[in-house]
C-alpha cells in the first residue's frame, strides 16, 4: 500500500467530476494522515488488537543521559536515566501508540511501567540482569538502567516522520509518497471516501457511479462502494 495510490484515487474522482479546484498536495497528505489516525482509533476500539500493518520501526537511536538537573520529571538528584523524544504517535488506550521499545548492549529486554514506578525501581536498584524498564511522558520515552542506544516500534501520527530503511545497507532514506504506507486496503478506501465526502462534499451516489464506470482507472476504490 502506497499513499500515492490514495492520492491518485482522490484526484481521479475529482477529475471524473470535472472538479478543477486547486488542491495543495501537502494539505491532502495531512488529511490522509488525520483520517488514518481516526480509522486506526476506531478499529482498535472495536477489536482491541493492533494490526501489524500500522506499525513502523524507529531504528537505532541514541538515548540522552538525563538527571534532575536536566529534566524536571526526574526528581531524585542521584538517579541518571535515558531519554529520547519520539515522533508523535497516535493516541490509543494503554499507550499502544508506542508498541514496544528495545535496548541494546547487555540489556535486551525493556518492560513498560509507569514513570513513578520506574523511578522507584531506580532508587532501589531493583532490576534483574538482562532486563530494564521504559516509561513514556507524551512523546518522550525514558529508560532505566541507562542505555546508549535503543529502537522502538510505533504507530506514528505522520508515517513520513519515520524514515524507511534501505535493506541493503540499513541506511535511512528520505520519505516518499512511493514508500509503503502503514494502512490496510479496506481502511485506505474509507480514507478516500471520508476525504471526498467530508472535505469536498461529494455525495456517495456520484462516487459510486464513477467507480462502476471506471474501476480499472482507480487504484483502490472498487465498484462495491455503497451509495
Amino acid at each position: 500500500m502506497k499513499i500515492a495510490d490514495i492520492v491518485y484515487d482522490v484526484f481521479e474522482i475529482l477529475n471524473q467530476l470535472e472538479d478543477d479546484r486547486d488542491i495543495d498536495e501537502l494539505w491532502l497528505l495531512s488529511k490522509i494522515n488525520s483520517y488514518r489516525a481516526i480509522a486506526i482509533q476506531d478499529e482498535y476500539k472495536t477489536t482491541r488488537e493492533i494490526n501489524p500493518i500500522w506499525l513502523q520501526r524507529v531504528r537505532k537511536f541514541a538515548f540522552k543521559r538525563v538527571n534532575a538537573a536536566d529534566d524536571s520529571n526526574v526528581t531524585n538528584g542521584s538517579i541518571t536515566i535515558g531519554k529520547y523524544s519520539l515522533p508523535s504517535v497516535i493516541g490509543l488506550p494503554d499507550d499502544q501508540g508506542i508498541n514496544r521499545v528495545a535496548g541494546s548492549s547487555a540489556i535486551r529486554t525493556l518492560d513498560f511501567i509507569d514513570f513513578n514506578t520506574m523511578m522507584l525501581k531506580a532508587e532501589l536498584e531493583d532490576v534483574e540482569p538482562g532486563y530494564g524498564y521504559y516509561s513514556k511522558i507524551q512523546n518522550d520515552i525514558y529508560c532505566w538502567p541507562f542505555l546508549l542506544e535503543g529502537s522502538a516500534v510505533v504507530i506514528a501520527e505522520n508515517p513520513f516522520d519515520i524514515p524507511e530503511i534501505n535493506t541493503g545497507d540499513l541506511a535511512a532514506k528520505e520519505p516518499s509518497v512511493l514508500d509503503n504506507y502503514p494502512i490496510d486496503a479496506a481502511n485506505a478506501q474509507k480514507i478516500i471516501l471520508e476525504i471526498l465526502t467530508k472535505e469536498f462534499q461529494i455525495n456517495m451516489k456520484s462516487i459510486s457511479d464513477i467507480t462502476n464506470d471506471s474501476q480499472s482507472q482507480l487504484k483502490l476504490l472498487t465498484s462495491n462502494v455503497p451509495t
